[in-house]
Order: C-alpha cells, then sequence, then structure tokens
C-alpha cells in the first residue's frame, strides 16, 4: 500500500484504548485543532487484533483497516476506503498481511474502475473500465515511485554522497577500533532512509527509519540531500500519489590501522 495514513500505535499493553492520532494530508502528525487534519482510532479486539477507522476533516469514515497484528500493521480482513460522500472507493482483501481475494476501486459516481484477483500477494486476472463502464487497457493498481536510472543509479549517487564529518569520523574510529579487537566482524553497516515523495516526484520529507551505527545517521540525510533528480512519482489506480519509500545508505567500515603508539584509526570510510 503506498501513503495510507495509519494510526500511531505505542507497544504496550492493549487496555486501555490509545488515543486518536491526527494527521495533516501529507501524513504529517498534528493535533486536534488543525481543521483540516485526518483523524484515526484505533480499536483493539485482543492484545494483538485491532481495526482503525480513518476520518476526514469533516468527521465522514475515509477508511477501515482491520489488522491481525496492530503493532506489526498486518492487515487481515477487507480494507475499505469511502469517498467523502460516503459512496464506496476501494475494497481490499488480505490475509495475514498480503492480497489475497478481490481488489475493487470504483469512480466517484459508484461506476466500477477495476476489478483484480490476488492469490497470496499475486495477481492474477484483472480487469479495467472507463467511467462509461467500457473495458479499458489494463494498468497495474500501485507502482512505486521511480528514481531516473534506477536503484542501481541510485544507490551509486547514494554512495558518492557518503561524506563524514570530523565528530562522525572519531566515532568511526571509535566502533572501527572495536571491531578489530572483535576479530573484525560486522565492517558493514546500513542506514535505512524513509522518503516521503511528493506527487510531483520531488523529496518532501526524509528521516532514519533504521540504522546499525546511529553516527552515520546524518551523513545518510545528507547523502540523500545531494541526489540530482527527481523520482517518477508513485502511482495508484492510476493517478499519481504522494508516497513513503525506503531507501538503504550502505558504508563499509574498513579494518583500521594502527599508529606508532598502538592506537587505530580507520583507513578510510565509503560508500558502497
Amino acid at each position: 500500500m503506498i501513503g495510507l495514513p495509519l494510526a500511531s500505535l505505542a507497544q504496550g499493553p492493549a487496555l486501555p484504548q490509545p488515543p486518536a492520532t491526527f494527521y495533516t494530508p501529507d501524513f504529517q502528525l498534528t493535533t486536534p485543532a488543525d481543521t483540516t487534519a485526518y483523524c484515526a482510532e484505533t480499536t483493539f479486539r485482543d492484545s494483538l487484533a485491532a481495526v482503525t477507522r480513518v476520518y476526514y476533516p469533516s468527521g465522514a469514515l475515509r477508511q477501515y483497516i482491520p489488522y491481525s497484528n496492530a503493532y506489526r500493521q498486518t492487515v487481515h480482513g477487507t480494507l475499505t476506503t469511502w469517498y467523502e460522500d460516503g459512496r464506496m472507493r476501494t475494497k481490499e482483501d488480505f490475509y495475514n498481511g498480503q492480497r489475497h481475494g478481490d481488489l475493487l476501486t470504483y469512480y466517484p459516481d459508484g461506476t466500477l474502475k477495476r476489478r483484480d484477483h490476488y492469490e497470496k500477494g499475486l495477481c492474477g486476472i484483472g480487469n479495467c473500465y472507463g467511467p462509461n463502464g467500457a473495458p479499458v487497457p489494463y494498468f497495474i493498481y500501485e507502482q512505486l515511485p521511480l528514481y531516473p536510472g534506477g536503484e542501481a543509479q541510485l544507490t551509486k549517487e547514494l554512495a558518492k554522497g557518503v561524506r563524514l564529518t570530523p565528530r562522525e569520523m572519531d566515532a568511526m574510529r571509535r566502533e572501527s577500533a572495536h571491531l578489530y579487537r572483535m576479530a573484525r566482524a560486522g565492517l558493514n553497516r546500513e542506514v535505512d532512509v524513509e522518503l516521503l515523495v511528493g506527487e510531483d516526484g520531488r523529496i518532501a520529507n526524509a528521516k532514519v527509519v533504521k540504522s546499525s551505527s546511529s553516527f552515520l545517521n546524518e551523513a545518510a540525510l545528507r547523502a540523500v540531500a545531494k541526489l540530482k533528480r527527481q523520482f517518477v512519482p508513485a502511482r495508484r489506480d492510476g493517478q499519481t500519489v504522494q508516497s513513503r519509500y525506503t531507501v538503504p545508505v550502505y558504508y563499509t567500515m574498513e579494518l583500521p590501522a594502527r599508529t606508532a603508539g598502538g592506537a587505530y584509526y580507520p583507513r578510510a570510510a565509503r560508500g558502497w
């Protein structure tokens, strides 16, 4: 799924229910005072299973998301969305986090737009229809954002953009010496950066979502900021949409050299 506003869930006991979460139209957290905010409310059925309901700023129901495991956001059941006037927009069957069953989408007037059938996450038979109900050439439901040149070009530019500050080099020096003492294990490092790619393909926001060495986080964000091209934006059901896209930034921590005084220092820091 691309760019769905989901409730923010905290680890811990299922009861009492977590408070409502409010999102701006570009999926940033906000407050109930924001009149343009979407509201997401999560109700637990037991310690793991839950249902999230997302509401338009007007209060109309926008989305119904059933989870078998809310903390892992494992969708299980029928995920449904509506237009603000109450007409159904999409209906998707999921089993244990994968699409399994029918995917139906509708035009604002209620006319069927597409019908796909999935088996364990794989799309089989599919048909698309125009606003008048007549069949049209088939197009895929979801297309992730694409960087010009593909992932190989994206990885290449991120590797070139890796530059460490003196403070970061000092942190790497200490970790490299530790690795050397640990029989040279675990020299590769990865920082996963989540990008918010706008409908125009520009990166609207970037944040680190996973890191094997926190001192490399800022360097990864700087590398992302140096990307030269705009993404081809994501599409859902034929329309360009905002999307979240996670890219890995890799580092190789080369084995340290030893100084005359016995201390260790890294020979170099480079991207893969």
